[in-house]
């Protein structure tokens, strides 16, 4: 059975608009790839971050709404973390 999830990603400001962009087509690849279905994705642009993180003080944030197998969250949220431009990522169930 699949659940319904909602994920933002803040994407190092170092990169450009189209390569942030890039990048969160690779998250929604891997998301297909494990069997999800990607519903929704907002693209907010370049942000302030409400504090640094990794001595960085903007972000490109994109949130993604998809359904996916639960036991297949741990995978996507080890991709997260392996991913050397992602500062920062939540999945949350909905």
């Amino acid at each position: 059975m699949l659940n319904k999830y909602e994920s933002m990603v803040v994407i190092t400001p170092t990169l450009s608009e189209e390569n942030a962009k890039k990048e969160n087509e690779l998250i929604k690849s891997f998301i297909k790839e494990k069997g999800g279905e990607i519903f929704n994705s907002d693209e907010w642009g370049k942000k302030r971050l409400a504090y640094q993180i990794n001595n960085f003080k903007e972000g490109y944030y994109f949130i993604n709404h998809f359904t996916l197998d639960p036991t297949k969250v741990i995978e996507l949220d080890r991709f997260y973390k392996l991913h050397e431009y992602i500062i920062r990522n939540n999945i949350l169930t909905k």
